[in-house]
């Protein structure tokens, strides 16, 4: 009973010593006696603010009940040096505590031991162990710890673990003075002192103590009973050190990204799911000509060059795609148009990805290259190859793009092609020279862009060959008219040699079959071979048709060329030879004429691969073969003479840079004597040769070679020329001896021809005699030999061998003259 009496005399003691305290700090109490005893307070008041910020920190004004316990919490005191081996259980001691202005070390209160009553001052008295590991075990992850200080048992308890915090970060927990908790508890009054003037009532406080090895994370929180009694103190300590590493680490990889991006050449940009530009590098502000502050916020839409003026600003412009769920994003536009902020345009190529964002969203990556340079080359170079160099026409690549436009559309029965070549244009340049050549081509461009109709359009295909390509036929009277109309704008009159000549081109014409897929390529073709049909039929300024047989026939011709180019590499040609004699028919020579056993078609006549070989570029290689077969197999002729060998060329010509090399080489190969050796020329090659054509020529001279002149008067020399052609023979052309049995005119030119020869030291060679009428004939006005079906047809390689064994042909009379 006393017991009882005197501690509720103690705790009347206790409320009549808070409520001083509460108006000595200016608090309001719940309740205020009229009469107060006359005790003087205890020493531990003297500094008022410090008492009053320890009281608020444990809860003293929470509740009534609760000062008492307050109050002792709040005392000054501090942990003893001598720590229990354990590390865990520390004695606590009464002391005084200096503050500096405000709790730097909050220590602890002495326990009370309940069989012992209230210990006095300076007693050390082992309070009881609270132990945090049983409350919090393994929850805590690694890097965190805690300790405990009971406020009923005065007891302070440190995880196990704890130490492993402190030790690293160089904390002693034995001899470190003020000790964490102590930073701690400290932080925790002041922190709450200052919430409580401005009505903040947390219970928790969290700070961050710099240490020597690194920095911990403290927090610390005061746990209440339901009265609002002060029960336990719980702090809990985290290792920050690893985390500000890699926070650091964090840090400077973003300025290491920051500082990329403004060296990186192209423009960066974040684009928000919406379309909207989050932020950019200062490439993009240069490329754009446009701040950052004003680029920000920027949506997508407004930088196209001329937006829709319904569009919104949610829209996404083409060159963004939707971002799909779940899937890989990213993709390159090679060029789109951006609005700069000026308002012109720039051609950037785009490289768009999508990334993730922090929050779990996503961002556009846009990566902006500037290409207007790079495409304005690309215009050029495809202009360059689109347009015709000399007179500025489209050429073949632009005239293909454009029929497969016409084509595609609508109106593609009505479109039509015209191909025109220009007769005898060769003989310009020669004459004249290039220069003119190509000032007659650019005026003649002028003249189709000038004066074709409209809905026509004028190319140039090579050489002096153009095409006019026509939208609609029907509104320039018809494809036939559109021919005409090319044909009569392709006709010309210039001066050569002080005289007016007339220049005239071949035309072709080709519309898309009804039925049928017709590409460009096929029409252009087709026109083409209309145009060449007409040159091989001999008609100049002639129109032709690009008909089914005529198509056909060109395609065939494609099909034989093949053939002909693996017939030369593979010896699949044959040669059959055709003597010319004198006139009591002496064998003088052997023409060498080529045939073609086709495996398929049968024996191909000259007439008709010859002039394939032509097209295609294989009279060269035609030439070779026939001059090493024929050269090899008269080697091996009999005889007690031995006739020369004659090999017409066409494509190996004297002004051929290895002429002179490559008939070397074949007739050393062959073993045959050089004075054995004729080479036929057609009079066309022989004009106006370079000088080192007449060089090569000279040296097979030297050596014994036979030059002769092949279709003399056939070509466009006049006879006053015949003196300037390095040839020692003259073949006087079939054309004249048909006729020179009963046409005067054909007698004249055979006899001027033939005395001319002898008057300058040259043999005559009369060719297609078949009658003795025009043998006779010729042998009476002078020439030399003869070759025709009158003495021999062509014979194989085997029957001309067995022909020469038997001796001379028989001959309507006369002496044989050598060659």
């Amino acid at each position: 009973m006393r017991c009882d009496a005197a501690r509720n005399a103690g705790d009347t003691r206790w409320e009549m010593t808070v409520r001083k305290l509460d108006r000595r700090l200016g608090d309001n109490a719940p309740t205020d006696p009229a009469t107060e005893p006359d005790e003087v307070l205890p020493s531990a008041v003297a500094t008022t603010d410090l008492r009053r910020s320890r009281l608020a920190a444990f809860g003293a004004g929470a509740h009534p009940r609760a000062a008492r316990s307050a109050f002792d919490v709040a005392r000054p005191v501090h942990v003893a040096h001598d720590v229990e081996p354990d590390r865990r259980t520390v004695r606590l001691v009464d002391s005084a505590a200096t503050w500096d202005g405000y709790p730097r070390a909050v220590t602890l209160p002495p326990s009370r031991d309940p069989a012992a009553g209230d210990a006095r001052p300076g007693e050390a008295v082992r309070g009881d162990v609270l132990r945090g590991d049983a409350l919090f075990g393994d929850l805590w992850p690694a890097g965190v710890r805690t300790w405990t200080y009971d406020v009923a048992t005065r007891g302070l308890h440190r995880s196990e673990a704890l130490d492993e915090l402190y030790v690293p970060v160089g904390i002693d927990p034995g001899a470190s003075r003020p000790s964490v908790e102590e930073e701690q508890v400290a932080q925790l009054c002041h922190g709450r002192s200052h919430s409580d003037h401005h009505g903040d009532r947390r219970h928790d406080h969290h700070s961050e103590l710099r240490v020597p090895g690194g920095q911990l994370s403290c927090r610390t929180e005061v746990e209440h009973d339901e009265d609002g009694t002060a029960v336990r103190v719980v702090g809990v300590v985290r290792d920050l050190t690893s985390q500000q590493v890699a926070e650091g680490r964090a840090r400077h990889s973003d300025q290491r990204f920051v500082d990329l991006m403004a060296m990186v050449p192209a423009g960066v940009a974040l684009l928000d799911p919406t379309g909207r530009v989050v932020d950019a590098n200062p490439a993009l502000c240069v490329l754009l000509d446009m701040p950052l502050d004003r680029l920000r916020g920027t949506p997508a839409i407004a930088l196209e060059p001329e937006p829709e003026p319904a569009a919104s600003a949610d829209e996404l412009p083409g060159w963004l795609r939707p971002v799909p769920p779940g899937a890989e994003y990213g993709y390159t536009v090679e060029a789109a148009p951006l609005r700069r902020g000026d308002g012109t345009t720039v051609w950037c190529e785009l490289v768009v990805a999508a990334t993730p964002a922090d929050d779990g969203a996503w961002f556009w990556v846009l990566v902006c290259t500037d290409v207007s340079e790079r495409r304005r080359a690309a215009e050029l170079l495809h202009r360059a190859g689109t347009v015709d160099e000399l007179t500025r026409l489209p050429n073949r690549a632009a005239s293909l793009e454009l029929v497969d436009g016409l084509l595609a559309g609508p109106g593609r029965d009505r479109v039509a092609v015209v191909c025109g070549d220009l007769d005898d244009f060769a003989r310009i340049n020669s004459s004249l020279g290039h220069e003119v050549g190509d000032d007659l081509l650019v005026g003649l461009a002028g003249r189709l862009q000038r004066e074709l109709p409209a809905g026509c359009t004028a190319t140039r295909l090579s050489g002096d060959e153009f095409v006019v390509i026509c939208a609609d036929h029907a509104e320039v009277g018809g494809p036939d008219q559109l021919a005409r109309t090319v044909a009569e704008l392709l006709r010309t009159t210039i001066t050569v040699l002080g005289r007016p000549v007339l220049l005239t081109a071949s035309v072709g014409l080709a519309t898309p079959v009804p039925t049928g897929e017709v590409r460009a390529a096929d029409l252009l073709r087709f026109a083409e071979v209309a145009m060449h049909d007409v040159k091989r039929r001999q008609s100049r300024g002639g129109i032709g048709m690009a008909t089914d047989g005529v198509v056909n026939s060109a395609t065939r011709a494609l099909e034989l060329e093949a053939e002909l180019r693996a017939a030369i590499a593979g010896d699949g040609l044959v040669l059959e030879y055709q003597p010319v004699v004198g006139p009591d028919g002496t064998v003088l020579s052997a023409e060498a004429l080529v045939r073609w056993p086709h495996p398929e078609r049968g024996l191909i006549a000259p007439g008709d691969f010859l002039p394939v070989a032509q097209r295609c570029g294989l009279l060269r290689d035609l030439d070779v073969w026939v001059l090493r077969t024929a050269v090899r197999e008269a080697s091996t002729w009999p005889g007690p003479s031995q006739p020369s060998i004659a090999v017409n060329l066409a494509g190996l010509l004297p002004g051929d840079a290895d002429f002179l090399t490559t008939v070397t080489e074949i007739v050393e190969d062959s073993g045959l004597s050089w004075d054995r050796l004729v080479l036929e020329l057609v009079e066309t090659s022989l004009v106006a040769l370079p000088p080192q054509a007449l060089a090569a020529m000279a040296d097979l001279v030297d050596r014994g070679v036979r030059f002769a002149v092949d279709d003399f008067g056939t070509g466009y020399s006049s006879l006053a020329r015949l003196k300037e052609l390095p040839a020692q023979t003259v073949k006087v052309d079939r054309a004249f001896v048909t006729g020179i049995a009963d046409d005067p005119a054909d007698f004249a030119v055979a006899r001027a021809v033939v005395d001319m020869a002898r008057a300058m030291g040259r043999t005559t060679v009369a060719e297609g005699v078949e009658t003795a009428e025009q043998f006779h004939v010729l042998r009476g006005i002078g020439v030399d030999a003869y070759q025709g079906w009158l003495f021999a047809r062509p014979q194989p390689a085997a029957a001309l061998h067995d022909m020469l064994a038997t001796g001379r042909l028989s001959t309507p009379g006369g002496d044989g003259v050598g060659l």
